[in-house]
């Protein structure tokens, strides 16, 4: 058996924009890869209130 590869992928719930960005700064200088998106709702889609938060998913490759 041999490993090919391995990855870490760690998600994040921000309270604001400034936190996320921030947060996103500093995961990037630790050697992680932002996906992009920026905000997440775990509502239903045909929720008409659906609540989005702010949201970070950061992966890194080892």
């Amino acid at each position: 058996m041999e490993k090919i590869s391995e990855m870490t992928i760690i998600e994040y719930k921000y309270d604001s924009e400034e936190e996320r960005e921030q947060h996103v700064k500093w995961m990037e200088s630790q050697g992680f890869e932002c996906s992009g998106q920026i905000r997440k709702s775990d509502d239903s889609l045909l929720d008409e209130s659906r609540k989005y938060y702010w949201f970070g998913s950061n992966s890194k490759k080892f």
